[in-house]
């Protein structure tokens, strides 16, 4: 391990990460416009991210959310460049160079007037001395109310809203994390901002009273804030003023200033503050321009700044060596949250401490709280750590296909008694969750989670993170056989620190919770986090759906008597016992599934696998699941668990590695065509698997998907908190339901498949529709209700009633292409023309659910409409072809999905228009366009059709 490095059971400190940083040179946007105050170098960034950020929006931005960084907020860690700015309105100060005897008298100042600050620098709150250099040397504060009893600090902000069009939709720039000088962080969602300076003398920052002119909005004692507005946005993103001049537009119509007066200061505990808001916004006139790529567009992807004087290695030095005060390193990110999007109001606010205020508090302790349970819920690193937290020597070693993979695991082998005593126990009452931890050990592979325990995996986690995800896949699996015993409440609730799942009647009585009230934790052993989702998932999840899919993937079987008729409980429940070789396969795949999620440990393509999922010679392959199928094609000798499993096992598992390009959410909500949810997936097992893969294989395919999402969360001892508490549970049960049809696909074609799914769904939906429909237009009636949800009935009926009869044609028509080539659902079911002219490409909207699922109180018939005047419009610009029958376009309406008619009407109202336009040859999107930019599309020769809405205006 290097300097300052450590090994700990709940998670790595930001002290720790920030030894993993090193300097990469790269290219900066903005180049060739570099002046003194252009970008610089660029460093390379390995941070924490939580997900525990207030979005509350409040102007008091002193911490949305702090955490010092001895704290365990943490649940992933990303890695990023991060580019380097210049600072061009103040000096950042060492805390060396501050005026001792200032800074004691002035905490003298604070102590007098009834400040407590012996609770100030610990625990995420600001330090005497960083309000100290806030005051005397930003000079972005001021101090009132001297000699009166009660101070108050006043501050004068800019926040500028930059926004930009990323894929038809409109997203705003914020700070996510924010990392301080002294090692702490922030979590918050904040546009760029910049404290205006003040202009007093700098022998009077504190003032005896609160004059009235500071409060007004073109203050004399500070810096004009429109002016500022170039410096502010240097100091934070890096951008040139040229670029400033060309890219950015302002939008003058939406400037607002207000006040917030006697604010709690969460940076300084007990400090009343007032802030004075200039609000001001930008529109990025040219997202797809090379000089703007430095803010993560076109793409809108994340990315990170800091000033010069932000030291990576400042954690190995001691506390007077610390990063000057005023550094800072941020985590920016694009937003399409409409509370940001909107402006503020324009009025000046006073906002008095509240219940409200209170509530507020205490939601963030118990957010702390939370926090600090997730690390709790991470299971001790194996006694293997110590060995492989640090790299092994690979110098002249030349082994294919990956020097790493040779050195951790050459002479390796799997102990297979063990791994068999797991399978044949699993479903055993005496054999415990700590049993089945302590016999992960079995599996070589696991140990490559911990060949560097400050390294960055693919998925923008630490390998402490991918370990701990792997657990709780494992767990999931453990919980999920045994949900006759205490899986259940394992899967739901987690365990103690016993490692003992609580019972149900036990947490629906409130014992083993939080106090909400207090934010601390109750006296019980046990603490939970949103109980009520848990009970909810507990009493609601398809508990007999799971055991299905387990009998189906040959994992479970029926036991027999002696005239071999099924044995039942005493309950009248069949009996079922472990398939023991079916179970070893599946755990194997567990250890192996996720191991090349680490890029230090991915295969090079050798010259006699040229070609391999397009890969060339010397190639190394990126995609993890390729990677895994490389190793397991060519080199199964590095994967000791994968290489002695039964020649059709090794069959089973190879086939849950395929790229099916499955998407469930498409097939349960009947959002595509079945080429497009199924064609991969039949050619895997047709093409690829030479038809050797049956039913039992997928169901398999299923049952590794269900868990490795299970364990999604790093924190397996609570439980499968990714599917518990963040995973809707009727779109659970929903995929649940949907398995057994999707088995089918083994041994029929993608349209009997999706045939027989929605006659299920008609069947299956509360309250009873009746038989499936039948007639031309019975696809499509069939599909909506599916992309409906809980609209489904409403949504059936307008189609059938509120519809004119040319858009339920197109409906009909459209809705009921399979974009497969020779396939046709029953002919009693579909358009008479679509049997006698076959003919494509079929079209898939996008978010086309999402529409019909967020109709509120608007008229469902206008909406349906709506969906046929943009399938209407996509035909225009792909004419039916026979040629076509098998091809499949996405048309995305990313753009309306969440809008109301009322929203849509009010673009129009405008003189804008809303049309499709044509991408590429197989994708389309949904975009609002003025004049200027339909001038734009005219002379860039692109192809769209304008969407003719006008019946929404019409008066009914």
């Amino acid at each position: 391990m290097g300097a300052g490095n450590s090994v700990s059971t709940s998670g790595l400190s930001l002290n720790s990460l920030q030894n993993c940083c090193h300097a990469s040179k790269i290219v900066s946007a903005d180049v060739g416009d570099r002046t003194d105050n252009a970008p610089r170098a660029l460093m390379s960034l390995v941070y924490v991210e939580t997900d525990n950020q207030d979005t509350n929006g409040n102007a008091g931005k002193d911490a949305t959310s702090r955490s010092s960084s001895h704290s365990s907020m943490s649940n992933r860690v990303r890695g990023m460049a991060v580019l380097q700015t210049l600072s061009t309105s103040f000096a950042t100060v060492p805390l060396g160079q501050l005026d001792k005897n200032a800074v004691l008298r002035f905490r003298e100042l604070l102590h007098n007037h009834g400040l407590d600050t012996t609770k100030w620098g610990v625990n995420g709150a600001k330090s005497v001395e960083h309000l100290f250099w806030e005051v005397h040397s930003q000079r972005g504060s001021i101090l009132t109310g001297v000699g009166s009893g009660k101070l108050k600090r006043v501050t004068r902000l800019l926040k500028i809203r930059i926004i930009a069009d990323i894929f038809g939709v409109d997203h705003v720039l914020i700070s996510k994390i924010q990392f301080m000088h002294d090692g702490q962080h922030i979590l918050r969602t904040q546009v760029p901002l910049k404290k205006l300076i003040w202009k007093l003398s700098p022998d009077s920052p504190v003032v005896s009273q609160c004059d009235e002119s500071f409060y007004a909005e073109d203050c004399p004692h500070v810096e004009n804030w429109r002016q500022s507005c170039v410096a502010a946005l240097q100091e934070r993103l890096g951008l040139t003023e040229r670029t400033m001049q060309m890219q950015f537009e302002e939008d003058q119509h939406t400037y607002a200033y207000h006040t917030e007066d006697n604010q709690p200061s969460h940076g300084y505990p007990g400090l009343n503050t007032l802030y004075c808001v200039h609000q001001a916004t930008f529109r990025i006139l040219n997202p797809q321009h090379v000089k703007v790529a430095c803010l993560g567009l076109p793409h809108g992807q994340d990315f990170a700044t800091a000033d010069l004087d932000f030291d990576f290695n400042f954690s190995r030095r001691g506390c007077e060596d610390r990063m000057p005060i005023g550094s800072q390193l941020n985590i920016w990110s694009w937003s399409n949250d409409k509370s940001l999007l909107a402006p503020k109001a324009i009025g000046n606010t006073s906002v008095p401490s509240s219940p409200s205020a209170k509530n507020s508090v205490s939601d963030n302790a118990v957010k702390l709280a939370e926090s600090e349970m997730r690390m709790i819920k991470r299971v001790p690193l194996p006694e293997m750590a110590a060995e492989y937290l640090v790299h092994r020597d690979t110098t002249g070693l030349n082994r294919p296909p990956s020097n790493e993979l040779w050195a951790a695991l050459d002479n390796r082998s799997t102990n297979w008694a063990t791994v068999r005593r797991m399978a044949r126990s699993i479903m055993d009452p005496e054999y415990s969750l700590i049993d089945f931890n302590k016999d992960l050990a079995a599996f070589p592979e696991l140990s490559l989670y911990l060949r560097d325990g400050a390294s960055v995996t693919s998925s923008s986690r630490t390998v402490g993170d991918e370990y701990q995800r792997t657990v709780g896949a494992f767990f999931a699996i453990y919980w999920l056989m045994r949900t006759e015993l205490d899986g259940r409440e394992g899967f739901t609730f987690g365990v103690d620190k016993e490692w003992v799942p609580p019972k149900a009647s036990a947490v629906k009585k409130g014992q083993g919770t939080t106090d909400e009230n207090s934010g601390a934790a109750g006296n019980s052993q046990h603490c939970l986090f949103n109980v009520d989702r848990r009970v909810t998932f507990f009493k609601d999840a398809k508990w007999d759906f799971f055991r299905r899919l387990l009998f189906d993937a040959g994992l479970l079987e029926e036991v027999s008597n002696h005239a071999g008729q099924p044995k039942k409980t005493a309950s009248g429940q069949k009996q079922y016992r472990v398939n023991e070789r079916r179970m070893v396969s599946l755990l194997a795949l567990t250890a192996i599934h996720d191991i090349m999620k680490m890029d230090v440990l991915l295969p090079t393509v050798q010259p006699e696998h040229a070609g391999y999922h397009g890969y060339a010679v010397g190639d190394v392959i990126a995609d993890h699941d390729h990677a895994l199928s490389y190793l397991m094609d060519h080199y199964p000798e590095l994967l000791p668990s994968f290489m002695d499993l039964d020649p059709v096992e090794r069959r089973s598992v190879q086939f849950t590695q395929c790229n099916l390009c499955f998407n469930h959410g498409w097939f349960v909500q009947a959002e595509a065509p079945p080429g497009a949810i199924f064609t991969k997936f039949r050619e895997a097992i047709i093409q690829d698997h030479k038809s050797e893969v049956g039913a039992r294989d997928v169901a398999l395919y299923f049952v590794h998907w269900l868990t490795d999402l299970a364990g999604a969360e790093p924190t397996p001892l609570g439980g499968c908190e990714k599917f518990v508490i963040k995973f809707p549970i009727h779109v659970l049960n929903s995929f649940l339901r949907s398995f057994k049809f999707v088995e089918g696909i083994a041994v029929q074609t993608e349209t009997e498949v999706m045939e027989s799914y929605l006659k299920y769904r008609w069947t299956d939906f509360s309250p009873y529709l009746g038989d499936p429909p039948t007639g031309p237009s019975a696809i499509a009636a069939m599909r909506l209700l599916c992309m409906a949800q809980a609209n489904g009935q409403r949504v059936v009926e307008a189609f059938e009633t509120d519809v004119p009869p040319e858009d339920k044609e197109v409906l009909s028509l459209e809705m009921a292409r399979t974009g497969c080539a020779g396939q046709s659902y029953s002919s009693d079911l579909v358009p008479p023309e679509l049997l006698k002219r076959p003919a494509g490409p079929a079209f898939l909207i996008y978010y086309g659910p999402a529409f019909l699922q967020a109709i509120g109180s608007d008229s469902i018939g206008q909406r349906l409409r709506m969906l046929a005047e943009v399938y209407r419009c996509a035909r225009e610009l792909w004419p039916e072809s026979p040629s076509q029958m098998a091809a499949c376009v996405y048309v995305r309406i990313d753009t309306i999905k969440g809008l109301s008619l009322t929203d849509i009407k009010s673009v129009m109202m405008k003189g804008e228009l809303w049309l499709i336009a044509k991408h590429n040859e197989s994708e389309a999107f949904v975009e609002r366009a003025s004049h200027k930019r339909l001038n734009t599309f005219v002379s860039n020769f692109q192809k769209f059709q304008i969407l003719d809405l006008g019946f929404l205006t019409e008066r009914t």
